[in-house]
């Protein structure tokens, strides 16, 4: 799953404790179905967005997902002749679901596929929506769309960009050894904001050597360090100091990077018990500010910015500013709400390129 803007405790427990509760992984399963027909349907593709969990459809309609992380998910059926589908899924510690599925059948007609013309204008708005969808970072360089002909877009207004995918965009990450396969929802640029959402499956690609798959995991960790997960992880889990995190709020009337309007705020302050156990609230008014401190800023980042919003020396410096009235986080670091937070500065920076499946953690990390 990414779900994306750019400009971008309980009585007798705490939350902190609740948090050593999630290692333990779940389980669904089920049977997927022809809606018309009730017949079982074989070889559907079913799959939890955002991860590498998923499986096929056999000749019963059965399937299994395990191995689940505890949080909630977007569930996605897809399957050639019918209707994609796309369910929420909350899951906790141990839990064993069976969620009996069905699909619909739909009639394409001819002019509803579509081939994009790959004239000048196309190839234009298509190098713009690389760079939006991609990223700016050294590591997008490595990232190929390979069926870039699905898609199409439209700029009628200065400033602004849509893009449509008439089938799923198949992505290799190079530079992190991933295939993508990306479902592309909704994108959307105006001004110097970027919108989209969509449903992703990562599936490792095979190293040719030992060599290429340590430079894969080192790009994987520098990736995942940093980043907008490993942030709202070491939040719930209160190790923003032992994870290199300064945090404050700015307050309303302010504006991110006047650090006078700004004051530290501890992470019991942010965070509520959700309605699920494995789920968190988070609320604050204003803007967060996020200083990563363990690395220093990217000289890509830096003309990206235009030398703007410039962090602390040594350091990379985000806000988050919530497009909801409160978000609602689970154990993975995945914001429940579509479009709740609005990324800006250094996370916004980072896209597609610099995103690992959302159960990836480096095998050092929270030793």
């Amino acid at each position: 799953m990414y779900r994306v803007i750019f400009i971008l405790l309980i009585s007798g427990l705490s939350i902190l404790g609740r948090t050593d509760m999630l290692c333990a992984q779940a389980i669904v399963t089920g049977r997927l179905i022809d809606t018309d027909n009730r017949q079982p349907l074989k070889g559907a593709h079913i799959f939890l967005s955002g991860t590498k969990i998923g499986d096929q459809t056999d000749r019963a309609g059965r399937y299994r997902l395990q191995d689940i992380p505890p949080g909630s998910h977007r569930m996605v059926i897809s399957m050639i002749g019918y209707g994609r589908r796309t369910y929420t899924l909350q899951v906790g510690p141990k839990d064993h679901k069976n969620l009996d599925l069905s699909l619909k059948p739909v009639v394409y007609e001819m002019n509803d596929i579509y081939v994009g013309h790959q004239d000048k204008k196309w190839k234009k708005r298509y190098e713009h929506f690389k760079e939006l969808f991609l990223g700016y970072t050294e590591e997008a360089e490595s990232v190929v769309i390979l069926n870039p002909e699905v898609l199409r877009f439209d700029a009628n207004f200065w400033g602004r960009l849509t893009a449509e995918a008439e089938a799923p965009l198949m992505i290799e990450n190079r530079a992190l050894g991933y295939h993508i396969t990306y479902y592309l929802a909704e994108f959307k640029h105006t001004g110097l904001r970027t919108y989209w959402d969509g449903e992703s499956l990562f599936t490792e690609m095979t190293s040719s050597d030992s060599l290429q798959q340590a430079r894969w995991e080192e790009n994987r960790q520098k990736a995942f360090y940093g980043s907008m997960r490993h942030f709202w992880i070491s939040l719930l889990q209160d190790r923003l100091e032992e994870e290199g995190y300064l945090l404050y709020n700015v307050r309303e009337s302010g504006h991110p990077g006047m650090p006078d309007n700004r004051r530290p705020v501890s992470f019991d302050r942010l965070m509520r018990p959700g309605e699920k156990y494995y789920l968190y609230r988070i609320q604050y008014p204003g803007f967060l500010e996020v200083i990563y401190t363990e690395e220093r800023e990217d000289r890509r980042y830096l003309e990206w910015a235009r030398n703007l919003n410039r962090g602390p020396n040594n350091s990379q410096v985000s806000w988050l500013e919530l497009n909801e009235r409160f978000i609602t986080v689970d154990g993975d670091g995945e914001v429940v709400q579509p479009y709740g937070v609005i990324q800006l500065g250094y996370f916004g920076f980072h896209r597609l390129a610099d995103l690992t499946p959302r159960e990836y953690r480096p095998e050092d990390f929270l030793r």
